[in-house]
């Protein structure tokens, strides 16, 4: 089973509703999830949050911490998981931040840096990942993660 579909049926089985906040994957964390049929019975809302300004305007990111630890960072991973939840009362909300080229960022942070962040129960849980590709692959390869650490939170 695609992890996708996995996370919905762990959704549906246990009664929860997801969201969304997602920067470098521009929507595909949520377009994947939309995909599998039934989903409308779990998936709440979902918030592309590209800008460092709509960051903080929609889902309430600090902008002194945008500028000390910039968007890709844990500190924006969390706080953009944080967010959501509190916008949308989602009993779980997945949060994608990240450079993914190409060539490094402004600042020197690598091509394929990404932060995922899931908040579930009122914790969050942010990982870093360093992915390789171009592109396309790299926010392909954030979406699958996302998508496993959500299964891996609501396996029993």
């Amino acid at each position: 089973m695609e992890n996708a579909e996995k996370a919905v049926v762990l959704l549906k089985e246990q009664g929860l509703h997801i969201s969304t906040a997602e920067s470098l994957t521009g929507g595909m964390l949520a377009s994947c999830i939309v995909d599998v049929s039934g989903a409308s019975e779990v998936f709440e809302e979902g918030y592309v949050t590209y800008s460092d300004a709509v960051k903080h305007k929609v889902l309430g990111v600090n902008e002194a911490d945008l500028k000390e630890y910039t968007a890709v960072s844990s500190v924006a991973a969390r706080q953009m998981a944080e967010g959501t939840a509190k916008l949308s009362g989602s009993d779980i909300t997945v949060a994608t931040t990240g450079y993914a080229g190409p060539g490094a960022a402004e600042d020197g942070t690598p091509a394929g840096t990404v932060y995922i962040c899931v908040y579930y129960k009122g914790k969050t849980d942010v990982r870093k990942y360093c992915f390789k590709g171009n592109r396309n692959e790299v926010r392909r390869d954030t979406v699958q993660e996302a998508l496993k650490l959500v299964c891996y939170l609501l396996e029993p």
